[in-house]
């Protein structure tokens, strides 16, 4: 009897200590997932603020911001199905491919194609592991005024001008799901003073009203600074406090 409890003891020891350990790798993991993301951007061109928020250590939302010359931007929001390790680790491959793909020259086609096509290598010949990924991704020539944009099973993106709020909808299945799919990009042109809001689900409503655009519509006139933080303390409040079981993630743009 004495025998077993000693080993009882001694697996529970164990138990203990691979539960600090992975908590331990998780966290480390969590740092090096945060720390890869882009810092926001500020010119006389354009201003890029954005928010991150894990459900847990790691998250399967990820963005990307990129100046690719004097007067283009690329801007990438993306959200890998599911939660945990495994999203997470699809997320940081994908970050790893879209960070040198859109610095490059940042055509839609070919950023949407590549992040598509390589989801399918990942997965070919394992249909049980399959996974997919919802994107959306802006090239924004400030010289042009005008948005190249395409988007893949993503919630629709706003621009919001002088007119009203314009949606940027999904004109495509999520990535990873259908082989062949030909990615071709909208143009939508801007006036100066826009502003655009890009998100993954875990900023709206699961009922299926959008609590954005009215608030984007309420807050036409603050800086994005503040926009930002109306929008965070909207997720906060107790109406929304729901969301906290899923990733959040946005980005707000004036286009100056």
């Amino acid at each position: 009897m004495e025998e077993k409890q000693q080993e009882l003891l001694e697996l529970h020891e164990q138990n203990q200590t691979f539960k600090i350990e992975t908590k331990r790798e998780l966290e480390l993991a969590r740092k090096i997932q945060k720390t890869a993301l882009t810092d926001r951007i500020f010119n006389e061109c354009i201003h890029i603020e954005s928010h991150y928020k894990a459900s847990h250590e790691l998250s399967g939302d990820i963005y990307g911001i990129y100046q690719i010359d004097k007067y283009r931007y690329g801007v990438i929001i993306l959200d890998v199905m599911g939660h945990g390790i495994s999203s997470a680790l699809i997320t940081m491959s994908l970050q790893s491919l879209f960070q040198r793909l859109i610095p490059k020259d940042g055509n839609p086609q070919t950023v949407v194609k590549e992040l598509d096509q390589y989801l399918h290598n990942l997965f070919q010949n394992s249909e049980q592991s399959m996974y997919y990924c919802t994107v959306i991704y802006l090239m924004i020539d400030t010289a042009a005024q005008k948005i190249d944009f395409i988007n893949g099973g993503h919630p629709p993106a706003f621009l919001q001008d002088t007119t009203g709020i314009k949606e940027l909808q999904s004109s495509f299945p999520p990535i990873g799901t259908f082989e062949g799919i030909e990615f071709k990009t909208t143009t939508l042109p801007y006036e100066k003073g826009s502003r655009l809001l890009l998100y993954t689900d875990g900023v709206t409503d699961p009922f299926g009203f959008n609590h954005l655009k009215p608030l984007l519509m309420d807050n036409k006139s603050i800086p994005l600074v503040s926009l930002k933080k109306k929008i965070i303390q909207s997720l906060e409040s107790t109406e929304f406090a729901y969301h906290e079981s899923d990733d959040q993630c946005f980005l707000v743009i004036d286009l100056l």
